[in-house]
């Protein structure tokens, strides 16, 4: 079989599988988005200073998100531009400021579909406060606006930067996730090192990485 060919199956048979578990694989993503926000208020606080940008960041966020439920279009488009202006004088900054500016930011071009500022955005969070327990969650959304942007190479890259981490609370799933990018690459010895990381688990992503590494070694011998 002709490496092109072999790569459109793996693409077809990885398909199939995604569409079937779509909303497991992917339901987490949102989640992440969901919790980023209230994890980043537990940043250490050291100074007046940070104390006053913090407060800031909470205002604006405030404002954002007060009466933003139900509606869309042209209203919900006005708030989020809104929110990015008011941001934006702030994103340069240093540390946990620089960083919870970033993480708002991200979220809000996210929900705009702008995956490559939001990217930009994440990549910053996760740079300003290296140290934070908060950074792999950067990194993690920095992967998924990767392949939002069918960077495949920037989201292993970045998932890459989530499992090396000590502590990350979806770290099965990142490496589900690094795996699954791995495979659509045709990437299979890499898919199967990621996937052998956590299959042994008695958890969803344990189960599902079982299942890609038997298709794998089926494709294998076919």
């Amino acid at each position: 079989m002709s490496d092109k060919k072999s790569n459109e199956t793996i693409s077809l048979k990885l398909n199939d599988f995604l569409v079937k578990y779509k909303g497991l694989v992917f339901g987490f993503i949102a989640v992440l988005f969901v919790f980023v926000i209230v994890l980043s208020v537990g940043m250490t606080i050291s100074s007046s200073s940070v104390s006053k940008g913090i407060s800031q960041i909470d205002s604006i966020d405030y404002t954002f998100r007060k009466d933003t439920d139900g509606i869309s279009g042209d209203d919900l488009l006005k708030k989020q531009d809104e929110a990015l202006a008011s941001l934006n004088p702030l994103l340069k900054n240093s540390g946990v400021v620089g960083s919870r500016t970033n993480f708002l930011a991200a979220d809000i071009y996210f929900q705009k579909g702008m995956f490559e500022e939001s990217r930009e955005c994440w990549i910053n969070a996760a740079k300003k406060n290296s140290s934070a327990y908060t950074a792999p969650i950067a990194y993690y959304n920095a992967a998924v606006c990767s392949e939002n942007l069918n960077d495949l190479e920037s989201a292993i890259e970045y998932y890459e930067k989530v499992v090396s981490a000590k502590e990350f609370y979806l770290i099965d799933h990142a490496y589900f996730s690094l795996g699954r990018v791995n495979e659509s690459k045709g990437d299979l010895e890499a898919a199967k090192t990621a996937y052998e990381k956590i299959s042994g688990k008695t958890n969803e992503w344990g189960a599902l990485a079982q299942s890609r590494l038997i298709s794998i070694d089926i494709q294998s011998i076919q």
